[in-house]
């Protein structure tokens, strides 16, 4: 399905014809957008596949009874709010502040990037993503972008450089891999942007991407001078 829409979208034209909207694979060969959409499927089958390797693992054990009634709801909410509150993280104020920023700054981002594919897929009488609720949508995607990419930052400074003991004894190599990876989505993420609004000339209603519309001016000045 996500191959099929993605072609489909091109070879029906589903184009964005509104004044304020954003340009999605602006200026991206054919090619890379048939590779784009052929190795996206292939990845989500192989994530799918590890999962279910990993259910597997968690079956191996006996049944447990973990039906909800009214005896337990009460304290199973409580628990699920505990959880996605990071209550125990937070115990510790820096690492349950740093997680949370990481935690919600990349479901944000997913939903953001989710959301703009969605919107990229469908026929132009059924767009949504163009004028006040562009702007809204860009604001939201930076804020979340920002606040991921703080949240890496910060990370890696704990990590190695304040070193504290429990993170210290417990860090291996590839974590330094794993903090680059995400580190880097975020600021390739920021950089892709800056260049974007740079090639549509800066168009004033990008400056609610408040991140990526300072940066695009950096581009010009820098191509300017490059020129």
């Amino acid at each position: 399905m996500t191959a099929v829409s993605g072609i489909a979208a091109t070879a029906f034209g589903f184009h964005n014809n509104n004044a304020v909207h954003r340009e999605v694979f602006g200026n991206i060969p054919g090619a890379l957008k048939l590779a784009f959409y052929v190795i996206t499927p292939i990845l989500i089958v192989f994530g799918a596949w590890n999962f279910a390797q990993r259910v597997k693992n968690w079956e191996r054990g006996a049944p447990d009874r973990r039906s909800t009634n009214s005896d337990n709801a009460k304290k199973r909410v409580r628990d699920y709010r505990a959880g996605v509150l990071m209550q125990t993280l937070l115990r510790d104020p820096a690492a349950g502040v740093m997680h949370a920023l990481m935690y919600y700054g990349f479901l944000v981002l997913l939903a953001v990037t989710t959301t703009l594919e969605i919107d990229h897929q469908l026929p132009e009488r059924l767009k949504f993503l163009h004028g006040g609720t562009y702007q809204g949508f860009s604001f939201v995607g930076d804020l979340a972008g920002l606040m991921f990419t703080v949240a890496m930052v910060w990370s890696v400074v704990r990590r190695y450089a304040q070193k504290p003991y429990r993170i210290k004894i417990k860090t291996r190599p590839e974590h330094a891999l794993i903090l680059g990876v995400l580190l880097g989505l975020g600021i390739t993420g920021f950089a892709a942007e800056a260049f974007r609004i740079a090639a549509e000339g800066r168009p004033a209603y990008e400056q609610w991407s408040f991140i990526g519309y300072p940066l695009s001016a950096l581009v010009d000045q820098v191509g300017a001078v490059a020129g």
